[in-house]
């Protein structure tokens, strides 16, 4: 397969280190961090002749660089953060004949995955929760994070709205504005609201459905100081959002990281919970181990789907698709646990 990987930051060295040895991967990636990358602007890059394209690109021009892609008529899987709808682009992937997988990350991504096969297992469900986060293996440094990923994309955390899903309507709440603390493999974590259900809202007709992202206890606060006093604004010359991300950039510390996701839905007395949890791989972390895996494993499925749109959670609610990309994820390293159990009144 001819593959081009657009960036080649974190997660993209990865799926470069991955994929190279057994198909053709061309990288363009301005900074040119991976061997034999091509330093071109990514909205400019010829795409046709190409079999995939992979997106590992920020959010702020991602999705462009998947549109052109698309236009060219070019299967894409993506794994960055974006703004806009994901949807959008299914007219044009279906006039060109060309699949696209948005959201193809950890969460989003196979958080999606098991939320379709939890959907899938038990018909209805009446509650959904995604817990998700990519941690130091301790709290370090002033924040007691070490950061694994796009210091902007972390930020969008932050500051975008989250969409939940509480009796049937969709709500935006402050993703800092409510902390719970809950119980983990790794220890006591606090979770607060992100924007990561994204095409969930639509697909699953789950009537009560949220995703917190998880931290080590007292985080929330200090970002939340942060971003009020306007650390985190997009306007300004320059843009306070890119000072801080370059702060950001530097909570880099000598400590491991953890990767733990839970995803529990529930259905009356009936519960099923997938834990996941990756630690590092060899010089790897676990947050690259725990992302590029899943866009290694949508190369396994993607040819198998229609043009147009694909989100993730339609593979975990396909029988023939779920149980071949959960296979690849776990070949990468990450481990996944489902427990069933039916809660019975006394």
């Amino acid at each position: 397969m001819r593959i081009l990987l657009l960036g080649c930051g974190h997660i993209g060295r990865y799926v470069y280190e991955s994929l190279s040895q057994r198909h053709e991967v061309v990288v363009v990636d301005k900074a040119k961090n991976c061997p034999a990358a091509v330093p071109q602007d990514a909205l400019e890059v010829e795409v046709k002749g190409y079999d995939l394209v992979i997106n590992a690109l920020p959010g702020n021009v991602a999705y462009k660089a998947s549109k052109r892609a698309l236009e060219a008529g070019v299967d894409v899987v993506d794994i960055s953060f974006y703004a806009e709808d994901p949807f959008s682009l299914h007219d044009v992937a279906v006039k060109n004949g060309a699949r696209y997988v948005p959201d193809a990350g950890v969460a989003p991504g196979l958080s999606n995955v098991l939320a379709g096969r939890i959907v899938a297992d038990l018909g209805r469900v009446d509650e959904l929760g995604i817990y998700v986060g990519g941690i130091p293996q301790r709290p370090v440094g002033p924040l007691g994070y070490s950061i694994t990923w796009s210091p902007l994309d972390l930020i969008e955390e932050y500051t975008r709205p989250a969409r939940i899903k509480k009796g049937g309507q969709i709500i935006a709440v402050d993703p800092l504005g409510d902390v719970e603390l809950i119980h983990s493999p790794i220890g006591v974590l606090e979770a607060f609201y992100t924007d990561g259900l994204r095409t969930l809202l639509r697909t699953l007709d789950v009537p009560n459905m949220y995703e917190k992202t998880l931290r080590w206890p007292g985080h929330v606060e200090k970002i939340r100081l942060i971003r009020d006093l306007g650390f985190m604004e997009e306007e300004g010359e320059p843009p306070p959002r890119l000072i801080t991300a370059k702060l950001l950039s530097r909570l880099k510390f000598d400590v491991q990281d953890v990767v733990y996701m839970r995803v529990v839905g529930t259905r009356g007395e009936k519960k099923i919970q997938y834990e996941v949890l990756v630690k590092p791989r060899g010089n790897w972390t676990a947050m690259q181990v725990a992302t590029g895996s899943v866009a290694v494993g949508m190369l396994y499925v993607i040819k198998d789907l229609d043009p147009g749109v694909t989100p993730p959670e339609y593979i975990g609610l396909s029988n023939r698709l779920f149980p071949r990309l959960i296979a690849v994820v776990k070949q990468q390293g990450v481990d996944i646990v489902q427990e069933a159990v039916e809660r019975r009144a006394l």
